[in-house]
């Protein structure tokens, strides 16, 4: 416990050595002064929704990424080989410090909006917000592990997303009406999980599809570090460092 507590530590001193706090924070901004200028209630409630979905997926997997080459770049992996703890331990840190980092980032938008337009929101989006973050984190590893270059990892990045985000968007906007069977189909994506997760918590309505989406990502961050990341993570730090 003392060993994951000091890599937690670890990782969010990498997180501003990186400047990905800092980072996080512009986008934060960002996302508040586009969203504070939307006089449309219904417009605003429709994006607000869909600006942390954004920042619960995407940016998790960005900003895990981003750090996984940092360390590359500066021959950390060489030092892991060598430190007197699990990869396990290492992963699992690095998914912590992730979910800490992210989710205040992402609360900090929630919270200017319930002092600044008196938003009602549930609570539980945050035990949601964490769950997403850290099933996407997961994610950000498959990225890094197929990648051999951060300019390769953000190509894939984008094209996964792209497939996978756009249905879900466009029917989360009402481009496109979806009959149960299709929302059904759709839920097979973490983007669908997330989004019914996260749109549910605000509108508080919470139905079959809102627990099935818990389950599945669940489900999926199971299997994904257990059959891929964990396996995967000695093979890649061996690689970062030329072993």
């Amino acid at each position: 416990m003392h060993n994951l507590t000091t890599l937690i530590k670890g990782e969010l001193q990498r997180l501003q050595k990186y400047n990905v706090t800092l980072i996080s924070l512009i986008v934060t901004l960002i996302w508040v002064a586009l969203l504070y200028f939307i006089d449309d209630t219904q417009v605003f409630l429709m994006l607000l929704p869909l600006v942390i979905i954004i920042d619960v997926t995407m940016m998790s997997i960005m900003y895990t990424g981003a750090v996984m080459y940092f360390e590359k770049s500066e021959n950390t992996m060489l030092s892991i080989l060598v430190t007197p703890v699990s990869h396990k331990d290492i992963i699992i840190s690095k998914i912590i410090a992730n979910v800490i980092h992210q989710t205040i980032s992402t609360l900090l938008v929630v919270l200017a909006f319930i002092l600044i337009k008196d938003l009602s929101v549930s609570w539980i989006i945050v035990l949601l917000m964490m769950l997403s973050i850290g099933f996407h984190t997961l994610l950000g590893f498959v990225f890094t592990y197929t990648a051999k270059d951060f300019t390769t990892m953000l190509t894939n990045f984008m094209f996964v997303m792209i497939v996978f985000a756009t249905p879900s968007i466009l029917v989360y906007v009402n481009v496109i009406q979806a009959n149960d069977l299709i929302n059904y189909l759709l839920l097979i994506s973490p983007i669908e999980q997330a989004t019914v997760m996260i749109s549910s918590a605000f509108t508080q309505t919470y139905d079959v599809m809102f627990f099935m989406s818990i389950v599945l990502m669940i489900a999926y961050f199971a299997l994904i570090y257990r059959w891929y990341v964990l396996p995967k993570f000695s093979s890649y730090v061996q690689k970062g460092s030329g072993v």
